[in-house]
């Protein structure tokens, strides 16, 4: 009911109405429980991702990554308190993990320091020192953490000049998803500034964990799944396994209003850029019959707003394509619609599904799709300009995947496909054959 409406009753009503309402909202609020020290449950998220890395560690999702790009005079003394801060504020980066029966638990420990790097590329030309900084910063952000001891982050600082730094945060994906970067970021920037922040968030991560396995929906939802993805078979031939290496990505942007020009009525972004990418696959596969993974986010309710986590989990959407593109359109919001009407923890739904689990194969779906929010700029930093350092990881836990992110006026179109199956030549070709499906 809305303050308006409670407004238009009697005093007796209005006071009946907002005591029935605050019961209502206190029975479905997330819970915050008591901090034992003894281990808690973990999220179905952060059971996947624990799974994955120990099962086939090239199956398991990239490091999370936050890149800035700050001039002026960069405090070294502030900024290790800043992030030490930063950790004391959200369990999430303090948290370890252990094995009880086979299944992950998680621990919260006390904050303590984070490493912190300093590398100093001035040595170097003037015209190398950016380069090489983003070489680092590639291999670090591959860099493997352990989950039982910590720490699951680090912060590396690369000095190009005496005014003039990168900052790269790397995170393991089990503490930390992309869309609370923005949090991070944001938490970072005024503890570094002396800002004085709101008291830490009371409910925490593991509070959502205990409460969202709880509320998994499975056995009735199950037999959606079970119906539809029954008979799949992968997109490409297996190939067989190789050491873990870095993906190979290329990109290639093109206009909104090219974008836009396929909408109609309810058809969005994320459907037409979809569509388009269904359209590839069928041409590299030969196949109409296709599923694309892609990722939702469990940052629904507003306590949970300001909470550092992983929310995201991993949906399959089967669709077949056709030859007419608007309306695989419809059958692609179809296929959306009817994934988030039953969507479950990706981890139930493999296991339900009870298939047989192929080396080299990623279960239930090889290729990806994720489509990203227009990246927010950085808050400010106290006598420093700081701007989003771009860094993008390449995740070759997929055959395929493709990353849509706004960029003022146009889209970035990221393909990323496993070494074992894609040469850089072959994705050049297939992201220009990605953007004129689009733009014929």
């Amino acid at each position: 009911m809305t303050a308006d409406r409670l407004a238009g009753l009697s005093d007796r009503r209005r006071e009946l109405m907002t005591r029935l309402l605050a019961q209502k909202a206190a029975a479905t609020a997330i819970p915050a429980l008591p901090r034992s020290g003894a281990p808690m449950e973990c999220s179905h998220e952060q059971r996947r991702i624990w799974l994955a890395t120990r099962a086939t560690p090239d199956s398991a999702p990239p490091n999370v990554t936050l890149g800035l790009a700050v001039t002026g005079e960069l405090d070294l003394t502030r900024l290790p308190a800043a992030l030490t801060a930063l950790v004391s504020r959200h369990e999430t980066l303090r948290t370890r993990y252990t094995s009880v029966d086979g299944l992950p638990y998680q621990v919260i420990r006390p904050a303590q320091p984070v490493p912190l790097e300093l590398t100093d590329l001035t040595a170097l030309p003037e015209a190398e020192r950016e380069p090489e900084a983003l070489a680092l910063s590639l291999a670090a952000a591959g860099e493997r953490f352990d989950l039982e001891r910590g720490p699951l982050l680090r912060l590396t600082v690369y000095r190009l000049g005496p005014h003039e730094h990168r900052l790269f945060l790397v995170c393991h994906h089990i503490a930390c998803d992309g869309g609370s970067l923005a949090l991070v970021a944001a938490d970072l920037a005024a503890l570094y500034s002396g800002a004085e922040l709101p008291p830490p968030p009371s409910l925490q991560y593991a509070d959502y964990a205990a409460w969202s396995t709880a509320r998994a929906r499975v056995p009735e939802r199950l037999p959606y799944w079970r119906d539809r993805l029954a008979g799949i078979e992968p997109v490409f031939p297996r190939v067989p396994p190789t050491p873990a290496r870095p993906g190979v990505t290329t990109a290639v942007r093109i206009g909104r209003d090219v974008v836009d020009r396929w909408r109609d009525g309810p058809v969005t972004s994320f459907a037409v850029l979809l569509g388009a990418y269904l359209v590839l696959l069928r041409r590299l596969s030969g196949r109409d019959d296709l599923v694309v993974g892609t990722v939702t986010t469990g940052r629904g309710r507003r306590e949970l707003e300001p909470v550092v986590g992983c929310f995201i989990n991993l949906v399959p959407l089967r669709v077949t394509v056709g030859d007419d593109f608007p309306a695989l359109l419809t059958r692609v919001r179809e296929a959306v619609a009817g994934a988030l009407a039953n969507e479950i923890p990706f981890d139930t739904l493999v296991s339900g599904l009870g298939a047989h689990r192929l080396p080299g194969v990623h279960p239930a779906f090889q290729a990806a799709f994720v489509h990203r929010d227009d990246p927010a700029p950085p808050p400010g930093w106290a006598g420093l300009r700081a701007r989003v350092w771009e860094h993008e990881v390449d995740d070759a836990s997929f055959d395929l995947g493709l990353t849509a992110t706004p960029r003022g006026a146009e889209y970035e179109l990221a393909l990323t496909g496993g070494p074992a199956r894609f040469t850089p030549g072959d994705l050049d070709r297939h992201a220009q054959a990605l953007a004129a499906i689009l733009d014929p």
